[in-house]
This record gives C-alpha cells, sequence and structure tokens, in this order.
C-alpha cells in the first residue's frame, strides 16, 4: 500500500514518516507533499491507499483537498491533522467523506494509538474494495469461492456473502446475487468431481428450493447452510496453501523491482483475496507480504551497493522504492547503517581482502 503525508511543515512531516513502523502496517511507499495542491497532483498520479494530510496549508487547505478527492471518487482513507482548535474544521471535514483526526502536537507517547488507528482503517478498506469487487465481478466471487473449498472454511465464505447481503446489495439484486453465488457454488464443487451425483442432484434440489424464498433473513440462512454442505462434499480435497505460498515467494523475487508490488498485486495474480492471500502467507511464514518484499529488496539493496557505483537514489529505484529517504531508512533499520555507510563498509573490507 501506499501512504501520502502533506503538510507545509517539514518536520511535521519527517516526524510522521519517520515515527511510524509503516513496514508493519503493510505500506510499501510513503510519499510526501508539502501543500494540499501537490498533495492533490501525487494522489492523482500515485493513487495513495491513505493520505494524512494537515488542515492549513498554503495554496490548497485539507478540507480543500479533502472535498476534491470525495469529488475525484478516488477509493482510498484520508485522516486530517489539526490542533484543539480546529475542531470546525474537522467536524467539516467529515462530510467530504474523511474517516478521521488526528490531534497534533505528534508525540511519541501517541504513536501507538495512531499506528492501531491505522490499522483499522486500511483493514477496513482493503474489506470494503474486497466486497465492493464482489457485487459486480463474478471472477471475484470464483475466488471466495475456490478459497473456501481450498481450506474447507466454508464459516468465512458464508459471512461474506451475510456481509454482502446486509451491507453491499440493494434488496431488489440480492435474489439475483444470492442465485449468482450459488451456481458459482456448485458449478466449482461439480467441477471438482467429488461426490459428483449426490453434488449435482443437490444443486437442482437447492436452486428449487432457492427460488421460492422472500426474505433477506432467509436468503442468508439458505446460502450459508449451502456453504456447509458444499464444503463436505469436497472435504477430501488437499488445500493448497503450501503451493500459494511457494508462488507468492517466486512472485516476490521476480517483481521485486515493480514499485507497485503489493499484497493487492500478488493475490490478484494468485486470483485470491487480499485479506485470504495475506492471511494464509503469515500463517505458513510468520511474517507478512510487505515484510517479505521489503526483505527481498533489502537483500538486492545491498549487492547493488557492494558491485556497483549506483548512486543511493538510483539503487532506492532499481528496488522499487520510489522515495530514496523511506529507502534509506529501511535499510538503516534493517543493517544498523545508512546505505552509504554499508558500501563505504563493504569497500574497505574489499580493500583489505586484497591488499597483499
Amino acid at each position: 500500500m501506499k501512504a501520502l503525508i502533506a503538510d507545509d511543515d517539514v518536520f511535521v512531516r519527517k516526524c510522521i514518516t519517520q515515527m511510524l513502523p509503516w513496514q508493519e502496517l503493510d505500506f510499501s511507499q510513503i510519499l510526501e507533499a508539502e501543500n494540499g495542491a501537490a498533495a492533490l497532483k501525487i494522489a492523482l498520479v500515485e493513487k495513495p491507499d491513505l493520505i494524512i494530510t494537515d488542515v492549513k496549508m498554503p495554496i490548497l487547505n485539507g478540507l480543500e483537498l479533502a472535498e476534491r478527492l470525495r469529488d475525484m471518487v478516488l477509493d482510498n482513507c484520508i485522516i486530517i491533522l489539526s490542533e484543539y482548535s480546529d475542531f470546525e474544521f474537522v467536524q467539516k471535514a467529515m462530510t467530504y467523506g474523511v474517516q478521521d483526526y488526528i490531534l497534533k502536537p505528534i508525540t511519541r507517547e501517541r504513536l501507538s494509538e495512531i499506528t492501531e488507528k491505522i490499522r483499522v482503517l486500511m483493514g477496513e478498506l482493503i474489506k470494503k474494495r474486497y466486497y465492493n469487487s464482489l457485487k459486480t465481478n463474478r471472477e471475484d466471487i470464483s475466488r471466495l469461492v475456490q478459497e473456501m473449498l481450498d481450506t474447507g472454511d466454508w464459516q468465512s465464505c458464508a459471512d461474506a456473502f451475510e456481509f454482502m447481503a446486509m451491507n453491499r446489495i440493494h434488496i431488489k439484486d440480492l435474489k439475483r446475487f444470492g442465485m449468482m453465488f450459488l451456481d458459482e457454488l456448485y458449478g466449482q464443487v461439480s467441477a471438482l468431481g467429488y461426490r459428483k451425483a449426490e453434488s449435482a442432484a443437490r444443486q437442482e434440489e437447492a436452486m428449487g428450493t432457492y427460488s421460492a424464498l422472500k426474505n433477506v433473513t432467509d436468503i442468508i440462512s439458505f446460502v450459508r447452510a449451502e456453504c456447509g454442505l458444499a464444503a463436505s462434499f469436497c472435504a477430501q480435497r488437499t488445500p493448497q496453501s503450501i503451493n500459494y505460498v511457494d508462488r507468492i515467494d517466486a512472485y516476490i523475487e521476480k517483481n521485486y523491482a515493480d514499485p507497485n508490488l503489493s499484497v493487492a498485486s500478488v493475490s490478484d495474480w494468485l486470483h485470491l483475496s487480499p485479506v485470504y492471500c495475506g492471511a494464509l502467507y503469515k500463517q505458513q511464514r510468520g511474517k507478512s507480504i510487505i515484510n517479505s518484499i521489503h526483505e527481498v529488496r533489502m537483500r538486492h539493496a545491498q549487492e547493488l551497493l557492494r558491485n556497483g557505483d549506483m548512486n543511493v537514489a538510483g539503487v532506492s529505484r532499481q528496488v522499487g522504492y520510489m522515495t530514496p529517504d523511506y529507502f534509506s531508512r529501511l535499510f538503516s533499520a534493517s543493517f544498523g547503517m545508512s546505505p552509504s555507510q554499508y558500501r563505504a563498509l563493504t569497500a574497505c573490507d574489499g580493500e583489505e581482502e586484497n591488499a597483499p
């Protein structure tokens, strides 16, 4: 994911970019803007997932920025930075789609609170994007069902349908959506070939029963039951989780230089949901996909610094970081020294080895 920090005070920008645990929050790029106009320009090009903006800035203030972003229907979360005296601005900002606010000054004591606030908002954003895609995209419904049949976790699949039914699908469209969901469910069960005659008979019976349902509660309960039954037909299927995780590692190694490499791009490639993909990887590897992306990039950065004369900004771009400052912070956190210090140290080691 990408974050954009907009504030005319360079100290505040650096405070946020350097003090928050961005890597832990699964952010791969942290962008900066010194005013609202610059932030708007960056947002239109980079499409950041999170924007943290000051209320009072020159050229275009935080409220005007939020309003422009709302009018452009960009899919992101916005957090306003404000003083206590800016409360009226904060109230107005909420009408422009701002999700939350952070009170200045930003102190070390408040970092945990701010980190958790961002974590919650990003989790909600990922789910919203995923569920919105389910509403119109048969391919994403197919992914959801595939995950269920891979893992046997039919409860999560049923929960996703219930959430859609209660929050994302208009009542007049729910019956049709449920029919599409069941058709995909039994279509995949049939394709797998387990208990084929029994599942085919159940599909015919289920579609007939479903067509007579009239209210939301009955539709949700029926689909939930069918998810459990369909999973039981495929209970002998071998989970594909290990294969998925190995494929993720290979994909990261091949695409680490892409600045847009993220959980979303990896999950799209695998045809899995980002929520499931991230959880599966963490379960198997004990770390997040973003952590693995950073580790691979840092390893390749070490190689470039040891074996070439490319400057730090060039190395940063070569391994997928468009912001050299962010790259340098990550490198220092990983190895206890800056990229320049690492290059100097390895150069000295090389000279000693070659000395007569």
